[in-house]
C-alpha cells in the first residue's frame, strides 16, 4: 500500500478531512507515542491518507528514535509503549492487545500482510527496529477493511521512504546476554525516483541464568535481513513502487522449555527463512486515484532436535506461501466526502512435515468505505467487507466510526466505533499433523479436519469510546507547562466460536490434542493516557507520558456455569463439592487486570543531553500450568483460575539510559548507554524474555546531502 502521494492528492485530502480553519500546527514532538498531537498523515485507519487529528478511526503512531528506542531489540518490546500492550514470548515474540492473544492482531509491513504464523503468532523478531520509520496501530476490529486476523486490531509497520538527495544511516547496539547488532541504510532520491538499501546483522552467544538453583540455558543465534525499495515517478500522475525483503536466522544450542509447568532442557537447531516481493502502481488524476499491486511472501522453518534420552534425531519442517493481488479506487466526491472501493485475491498454502496433505486456501474479498464530514464538528467512516474463503462460507464485516469535535479543533475530541471482526481457522487448526518427541513433552497435535471436526470462524462484536482532552486549553496552565493531553478510552470485545485446543485421548503412548469451537469470551476495560512537557527552567525540560489499563477478561461459559451453580471442584478424598464463587474467578489465563507503562525524559537543552526512564508494570496473571484443582466446569470442560497459588507474580520492568547527540556539519551522531531490567526481574519459566539486568550501548550516525 502506498503511503506517500502526489502533492495534488495531499491537497485534496487535506481539504476533505482537515476542514482546518486556520489553526496553527503544533511544534513537532520527539515522543515515541503520538496521540493526535501533531499534523501527521496516517493511512491504516481508513486505507487512505488522512490527518491523524481528523480521521474518525483512532490511530496511534509510534516512532523509534535514539532517545526513545535505545536498548530495545524487538518490535513487540517497542509496542509495549502503547497502553495495555504486553509482550508474549514463547519461542516467538508476539503481543497481547486488549486481552486478546497475538493471533487476533493483523501485522502488516508497508500495508502487506506477513505470513508464517506458528501457534497463531507472527514472530516480530523478523522485523528489525533499525528499519522502521513509524508504526501505525489501530486497536479494535478492522475486518471491515482487512478481513481475517484483524479481529483485535492492526499493526502497520512502515519502513523509511527515500529522501531527496543522498542519505546514509548506521546503527549499532550491544546488549549483555542480548548480542550485538549492526544496521546500515543508504539511498538516493530526486523528483523522478528513489532507491534505498537496508541490511541488518545480529549475533548473540549462548548463555544461562540460574534461578532457585536451576539453570535455564538460552541458545545463541545469528540473524540477517536485507531490504531494497525503489520508487519511480514517470509523470506527476503515476507512481511505481517495488519492494523486496529477505530474512534469515539460525539458533543453535541448548534451550529450556516448559510443558505443563515441567521444565525440559533440550539440544538442537532452529532455522527461519523468509522472503517477500511487492510491486504496485498508483495513478492519480484530478479527484480520483487507482492503485493496483502484486505481493508474494514465503516463510519457512526447520527444526533439528537431538532427542534425549533416546539419542535419536528428529527433524520438522514448515513452509507457508502467500500470494496477493489487490486493487483500490478512491474518489474524492467533493470537499467533504470520499468513496473507496477495493478488492483482493489471496492464495495461501502450507507444506512440510507438519502438512503432508499440502493444504491450499483461496480467498476473494471486496470492500467499500464512505467517509464524510457533513459538519465541522462531525466526521465519520462507514466501511464493510465481504470475504469468500474456499474453506467455508462467506462473511460480512461492517464498521462505523465517528469523530465529534463539539468545540472545534481544540479542547476535546470524542471518537467512538462499533464493528464486527472475524478470524478464519488457520492451517494449523485445520490440517496440522505434528508430533513433539522432545524430553518433557511427548504429545501430538492433529488438525480438526483430519479428525472429521468442522470449525467455524471466530466472530466478534466490539465497541469503544475515546475522549481526548487538550488540557492546555481547558486549564490555561502556566506557559512553562505545555502540550498536556489526557485520553480516556473504554473498550469491549465479545468473541464467540473461540477455537481452543482440547484433549482427544492417547495413542502410541502420547497425549493427542486437536481443536474445536468452544468458548465465548469477553474482554472489556479502560485505558487512561496522560502526557505533556514541563519547562521549569530555560536550561531544562521534562517530558512525561504515562498510561494505565484496567482489563476484565472472562470466559462467558464459566460465568454461566457459576450462575447456574455447576462450577466448582470436588475433593478427591471426601467427595464433597465446593462451588466456585464469582469473587474467586480470576478470568482468562494469562491476563493481568492492571498494566502501567510510560516514559520520563529529562533534557538538558543546551547540549540536548537526555536521561530517559521507561517503565512497565504488569500485575499478577494466571497460568494454566499452575492449576491446582483440575476441571472446574464440566461442560465444556474448563480449568479455571480460582486460587491464589495459580498466579504468576507481577513485576516492574525499568530501563534507564543516557543519550548524547551531536551534529557535525551534515552528520547527526548519537550515543546511548544504559541498563535494561534495572530491578533484575527473572522468571524464565513464565517470562523467558526477562533474563535479568542487562547493560547496553547504542550508537547511531545519520548523514543527508539534499539537493
Amino acid at each position: 500500500m502506498n503511503y506517500m502521494h502526489s502533492p495534488r492528492w495531499f491537497f485534496l485530502i487535506a481539504i476533505a478531512v482537515g476542514i482546518a480553519r486556520g489553526q496553527s500546527p503544533h511544534q513537532p514532538s520527539e515522543d515515541s507515542l503520538k496521540l493526535y498531537r501533531t499534523p501527521t498523515v496516517v493511512v491504516t485507519g481508513t486505507r487512505n491518507p488522512s490527518s491523524i487529528e481528523y480521521t474518525p478511526v483512532r490511530v496511534e503512531v509510534l516512532q523509534p528514535l535514539p532517545t526513545t528506542s535505545a536498548g530495545q531489540t524487538t518490535v513487540a518490546e517497542f509496542l509495549e509503549e502503547s497502553a495495555g500492550v504486553l509482550q508474549q514470548y514463547r519461542v516467538r515474540s508476539g503481543i497481547q492487545v486488549m486481552g486478546l492473544e497475538p493471533a487476533y492482531t493483523l501485522v502488516l509491513l508497508n500495508g502487506q500482510p506477513l505470513t508464517g504464523r506458528v501457534a497463531g503468532v507472527i514472530d516480530l523478531r523478523r522485523l528489525p527496529l533499525g528499519n522502521i520509520d513509524r508504526v501505525e496501530f489501530v486497536k479494535g476490529p478492522m475486518s471491515s477493511l482487512y478481513g481475517s486476523t484483524a479481529l483485535g486490531g492492526v499493526v502497520n509497520i512502515l519502513t523509511p521512504r527515500p529522501h531527496h538527495g543522498w542519505t546514509l544511516q548506521l546503527r549499532t547496539q550491544h546488549i549483555t546476554r542480548g548480542g550485538s547488532e549492526l544496521h546500515a541504510r543508504g539511498g538516493y532520491g530526486d523528483s523522478i525516483g528513489a532507491v534505498q538499501l537496508y541490511s541488518f546483522f545480529r549475533r548473540s552467544q549462548p548463555f544461562a541464568i540460574t534461578v532457585d538453583s536451576i539453570s535455564f540455558p538460552y541458545a545463541g543465534s545469528t540473524e540477517i535481513a536485507l531490504q531494497a525499495v525503489a520508487y519511480w515517478h514517470p509523470t506527476t500522475q503515476w507512481e511505481l513502487q517495488g519492494d523486496g525483503r529477505a530474512f534469515f536466522s539460525r539458533t543453535h544450542g541448548a534451550f529450556a522449555e516448559t510443558y505443563g509447568g515441567q521444565l525440559a532442557i533440550n539440544q538442537g537447531a532452529f532455522r527461519q527463512r523468509e522472503w517477500s516481493v511487492s510491486v504496485s502502481s498508483s495513478w492519480t488524476v484530478r479527484r480520483a486515484r487507482l492503485q493496483v499491486g502484486l505481493f508474494g511472501n514465503q516463510y519457512e522453518e526447520l527444526y533439528y532436535w537431538d532427542v534425549a534420552p533416546t539419542g535419536t534425531n528428529h527433524e520438522d519442517e514448515f513452509r507457508q506461501r502467500l500470494g496477493r493481488i489487490w486493487s483500490q479506487y478512491d474518489l474524492l466526491w467533493n470537499v467533504r466526502y470520499r468513496l473507496t472501493l477495493g478488492g483482493e485475491f489471496l492464495y495461501e498454502d502450507a507444506l512440510g512435515t507438519r502438512y503432508p496433505d499440502q493444504p491450499v486456501a483461496r480467498t476473494i474479498a471486496i470492500f467499500s468505505q464512505w467517509e464524510g464530514a457533513p459538519y465541522d464538528w462531525l466526521s465519520y467512516a462507514l466501511s464493510i467487507r465481504w470475504d469468500r474463503p474456499s474453506a467455508y462460507g462467506q462473511h460480512w464485516s461492517p464498521k462505523l466510526a465517528l469523530l465529534l469535535r463539539p468545540w472545534g479543533h481544540r479542547w476535546v475530541q470524542v471518537r467512538t466505533s462499533l464493528g464486527s471482526g472475524f478470524r478464519a481457522p488457520d492451517f494449523r487448526q485445520l490440517f496440522v499433523s505434528f508430533t513433539n518427541r522432545l524430553q518433557g513433552a511427548g504429545y501430538a497435535l492433529v488438525g480438526a479436519r483430519r479428525l472429521g471436526y468442522e470449525l467455524q470462524p471466530e466472530r466478534s462484536i466490539a465497541t469503544d469510546v475515546s475522549l481526548q482532552l487538550f488540557l492546555d486549553d481547558w486549564l490555561g496552565w502556566h506557559p512553562w507547562v505545555k502540550e498536556w493531553t489526557a485520553e480516556i478510552r473504554l473498550f469491549a470485545n465479545w468473541v464467540r466460536n473461540l477455537i481452543e485446543p482440547f484433549y482427544v485421548g492417547r495413542a502410541e503412548a502420547m497425549d493427542v490434542y486437536s481443536y474445536r469451537n468452544l468458548a465465548r469470551i469477553a474482554t472489556r476495560g479502560c485505558e487512561v493516557t496522560l502526557q505533556g512537557t514541563v519547562i521549569p527552567h530555560p536550561l531544562w525540560q521534562l517530558e512525561l507520558r504515562g498510561s494505565y489499563q484496567f482489563l476484565d477478561a472472562v470466559d462467558l461459559d464459566v460465568l454461566d456455569a457459576i450462575a447456574a451453580g455447576h462450577a466448582g471442584t470436588q475433593d478427591p478424598s471426601t467427595g464433597s463439592f465446593s462451588p466456585l464463587r464469582r469473587a474467586d474467578y480470576g478470568g482468562l489465563w494469562g491476563r493481568s487486570p492492571h498494566t502501567v507503562s510510560g516514559t520520563c525524559r529529562i533534557v538538558y537543552v543546551p547540549l540536548q543531553t537526555v536521561l530517559s526512564l521507561r517503565f512497565l508494570h504488569r500485575s499478577p496473571f494466571g497460568d494454566e500450568a499452575l492449576d491446582r484443582n483440575g476441571i472446574a466446569v464440566a461442560n465444556p470442560p474448563r480449568r479455571v483460575l480460582d486460587r491464589p497459588d495459580e498466579y504468576v507474580s507481577g513485576f516492574w520492568n525499568l530501563n534507564l539510559w543516557l543519550t548524547q547527540p551531536w551534529r557535525l556539519s551534515s552528520v547527526d551522531i548519537s550515543f546511548s548507554t544504559g541498563i535494561r531490567n534495572l530491578l533484575n526481574v527473572r522468571n524464565p519459566r513464565f517470562l523467558p524474555h526477562l533474563v535479568g539486568r542487562q547493560w547496553f550501548f547504542h550508537a547511531e550516525l545519520r548523514w543527508e546531502a539534499t539537493e
